[in-house]
């Protein structure tokens, strides 16, 4: 009996089979930073040089560098739509922050962090504008404004703009929730486009990092009811970006606003923190932050360091670059601010 053709013909069908068989699917992991102009970022990497012995900074620092320059990652890709001065793609390194060209914010952090983590690239799709507000700027669709917000609103713009009409002011309300959510759709769409090497990775919408809060802090409305609204809208946002992206499920962070570190927590961020709480508002994290503020920063910052002699203005930008309301414009602080919350998404994606 000749063995060899029904052989041959049974290897050459178990070939077929292979051949037929569907590749695995590849995939990039995608987060959404957004928020106001601390998710901007206006931290100073040169601050991370400054403190590459601390203790927080020390055990990630060399993988931050590449000699003496700074580490452009080849697994961690970023797009930044909505960038002051003009839209940005690219690998992830320096530069991704608005105050001056290698600049920095939590994206540096939470990218290098997550790319550590996780085998699959990594996209980082990042939307934030200065100064904006969740009571007007960001309402998500879910909690539209009363009649008396509008009339107010009118009002307002109406100093300004003589010729308004009650159409513009309710066009201000949501504005950039809805920018926000146009932003994100453009970017998922045009990843092949934006990222030739992750073309034919299908998306994977892995998490919404929020960082904001300052502008909704000040507002005297929202503060004398210990800002409830605030919390009512924050989680009516989570539940409509989910909706508007189509990802029921996707984990959503909330980082603490700490300008002024510990000492100036209180009851707004108790707001924020209170969102997690909702009832029936599941996969929603809130990172706290203010222990990341510089304290030794800010004490040169008291000192009117920023503005002395020589020497002082010297010991001020080894450590800081702004304002206060802006975290000093530590590079340390915005870069543990990212690791923390990369390390608060990663902890969901395996929860």
């Amino acid at each position: 009996m000749n063995l060899v053709r029904p052989l041959l013909t049974s290897l050459l069908i178990l070939a077929a089979t292979f051949s037929l068989a569907p590749a695995a699917e590849k995939t990039v992991k995608v987060f959404f930073l957004v928020g106001q102009s601390n998710m901007e970022g206006k931290g100073n990497p040169i601050h991370l040089d400054t403190y590459k012995d601390d203790a927080a900074i020390k055990p990630t620092y060399g993988g931050l560098k590449d000699g003496d320059g700074w580490k452009v990652r080849d697994d961690v890709w970023i797009t930044y739509p909505s960038k002051h001065g003009g839209a940005k793609h690219g690998p992830l390194t320096v530069g991704y922050g608005t105050k001056g060209e290698d600049s920095i914010g939590p994206e540096f952090g939470f990218g290098h962090t997550v790319g550590n983590a996780i085998d699959e690239p990594v996209l980082l799709i990042k939307i934030a504008w200065g100064g904006k507000s969740v009571a007007v700027d960001f309402r998500p669709p879910g909690a539209p404004p009363s009649q008396a917000e509008l009339e107010a609103r009118l009002e307002r713009i109406k100093k300004k703009n003589p010729d308004a009409t009650s159409e513009d002011a309710k066009e201000a309300y949501g504005h950039y929730y809805r920018e926000t959510v146009r932003h994100a759709k453009e970017e998922l769409d045009n990843i092949d486009q934006r990222f030739p090497k992750l073309a034919g990775h299908q998306p994977e919408i892995a998490g919404f990092i929020w960082h904001q809060g300052f502008n909704d802090k000040i507002n005297r409305d929202l503060r004398d009811n210990q800002y409830a609204d605030y919390t009512k809208w924050l989680g009516q946002f989570v539940r409509d970006i989910r909706k508007d992206l189509g990802a029921p499920d996707m984990p959503f962070v909330i980082g603490e606003l700490s300008t002024g570190g510990i000492p100036a927590r209180g009851e707004f961020q108790i707001a924020q923190a209170n969102t997690a709480k909702i009832d029936g508002l599941e996969g929603v994290a809130f990172v706290p932050t203010a222990e990341y503020y510089d304290t030794a920063a800010h004490e040169l910052f008291e000192k009117g360091f920023w503005k002395g002699t020589e020497e002082q203005k010297a010991q001020w930008r080894a450590v800081g670059n702004d304002r206060p309301y802006h975290y000093l414009g530590s590079g340390k602080t915005y870069y543990l601010k990212g690791v923390a919350f990369a390390d608060a998404a990663l902890k969901m994606q395996n929860d």
